[in-house]
């Protein structure tokens, strides 16, 4: 990620899930609910704390509770969202993945058991589903301590993936167990779009371990990095991509105005190599949460001037995770 640059190099039952993110808390195992704060709160930003609630019945699936201690979108220290170095803990939500090769990418966790990527960094592992692991709470790659690490026990691509031109690229990883959430572990989940929902024109946030400048070859970087990006209109974007320099005539081949944002364009801001995944999180002032608006997908080399990264539009994908979601659930 460049700070100078965070961009992925170009190649060629609802029940269940509606309740296990919503307005009062997310669903957690049962018995890992930490309890409300009787004086000061974890954070000085308003987070909507309120008495624990356990609903019973189907609020939240078999052997989970509602946690209103833990909104989805919150973090649990006051952190700067500054360009360069990100303070430690700043963003709770993202999962650092590896392979049989090593580090290949990053997640987003949704719930305590469901990951959001791209789909390009671990379709090859569809039916080595072990072979991913995800750790989570990781700060320095090369110092992993406190850091909580899963397998995976299942790998669900869009029906629609395309490899060539990267289309429809965004997956969902299941976790063999789940993650435990809460201020002691330093984990929480994102929030997700409504379906359709734009950010034109918010400067959203986005963080990782990608490579400091194209071709550098050093990622995964230590330690985590972020940048803020704004988003632009579709309109903006393809008129940049279509540069003879950049994608010229093939624009309408690899962007996509309805699966696809894109954000930044400003020189040595950005996303770059070995981000890919890395949730774009867009800040609710009403509700103080962060949304998941896009995934770092693809660009043009990293951090040009008057170039956008391209990014997966999670709001347009909205009602398919729900479906997996609802299926990985039973």
């Amino acid at each position: 990620m460049k700070i100078f640059s965070l961009c992925v190099i170009f190649v060629a039952s609802a029940v269940k899930f509606i309740h296990a993110q919503n307005n009062q808390g997310i669903c957690v195992p049962t018995g890992t609910c930490p309890p409300a704060p009787t004086s000061t709160p974890i954070t000085t930003t308003p987070i909507g704390i309120d008495p624990r609630i356990v609903t019973p019945g189907s609020r939240c699936p078999a052997g989970q509770e509602l946690c209103t201690t833990i909104p989805c979108g919150t973090r649990y220290v006051n952190a700067s969202t500054a360009n360069g170095i990100a303070p430690q803990g700043a963003n709770p939500w993202i999962a650092y993945i590896t392979n049989q090769t090593g580090y290949t990418g990053i997640g987003v966790l949704l719930d305590s058991t469901h990951v959001l990527t791209v789909a390009h960094k671990v379709n090859l592992n569809v039916g080595t589903p072990s072979n991913v692991r995800l750790s989570f709470g990781v700060y320095n790659p090369s110092a992993m301590t406190n850091v909580q690490t899963i397998t995976a026990v299942a790998i669900t691509l869009h029906p629609s993936f395309n490899a060539q031109t990267l289309m429809n690229d965004i997956a969902v990883i299941t976790l063999a167990s789940p993650v435990t959430l809460g201020p002691t572990t330093g984990i929480n989940v994102a929030c997700l779009p409504s379906t359709g929902q734009s950010f034109v024109g918010q400067s959203c946030l986005v963080a990782g371990w990608g490579q400091t400048a194209f071709g550098a070859n050093d990622a995964p970087t230590t330690p985590q990095k972020q940048v803020t990006v704004p988003i632009v209109d579709y309109n903006t974007c393809r008129a940049s991509m279509a540069q003879p320099s950049l994608l010229g005539t093939f624009v309408d081949r690899y962007l996509d105005p309805a699966g696809e944002i894109c954000a930044g364009g400003t020189a040595q801001l950005d996303a770059c190599t070995q981000d890919g995944g890395s949730p774009l999180m867009c800040f609710d002032a009403t509700t103080r949460r962060y949304i998941v608006a896009g995934l770092v997908t693809w660009g043009k080399k990293c951090a040009l001037a008057g170039v956008y990264g391209v990014y997966v539009s999670v709001p347009s994908y909205r009602s398919w995770i729900d479906s997996v979601v609802i299926n990985q659930s039973g």
